[in-house]
């Protein structure tokens, strides 16, 4: 049985991979991004394992094997508005009523019909039934630490220095 880093490790690169499916489905489009959503991807994973951060975010101390637990929200305000917006993304919700493990919040890309969100492993074995959400307004969504949190991204990904 695997440990918990191990899942959280596949994941994060079975992720990467749909990121860069996206990413290659909307290139052609004039986004005017920065960072490519593989970049975005990775980063955000790699920040959602200090506990220092996910406190400040989350407002709770991070257990063993919830590292990105509490931040579909706000990871998809952050993703929507660094990467393309409404050119590229439906905001997604499933609600409580709707899934025992809701509220859930994902982005669905226009191009591919493609469900995706940085977050969700620790809801294993269960898979989040994404094909139950329904389209959200983005302006809907409170998101206090929004603006500080695409701040702590831009400069964790201006140190990869990919695209300076």
């Amino acid at each position: 049985m695997k440990n918990y880093a191990d899942r959280y490790e596949e994941f994060t690169s079975a992720t990467v991979k749909l990121a860069e499916r996206i990413h290659n489905a909307n290139k052609d489009k004039n986004l005017e991004t920065k960072y490519t959503l593989p970049e975005i991807t990775l980063v955000l994973r790699n920040i959602y394992k200090d506990p220092i951060f996910h406190e400040k975010f989350v407002s709770s101390k991070m257990s063993e094997n919830k590292w990105s637990s509490g931040f579909c929200g706000i990871a998809s305000v952050v993703i929507y508005e660094m990467y393309g917006g409404d050119k590229v993304w439906n905001m997604m919700a499933i609600r409580p009523n709707e899934w025992s493990h809701g509220p859930v919040i994902f982005l669905q890309d226009k191009a591919t019909g493609i469900n995706f969100g940085t977050t969700g492993e620790h809801f294993y074995p269960e898979t989040i039934p994404y094909e139950i959400g329904t389209v959200l307004d983005p302006s809907r969504l409170k998101t206090p630490n929004k603006e500080l949190l695409k701040k702590i991204l831009m400069m964790e990904l201006s140190k990869t220095n990919k695209n300076p």
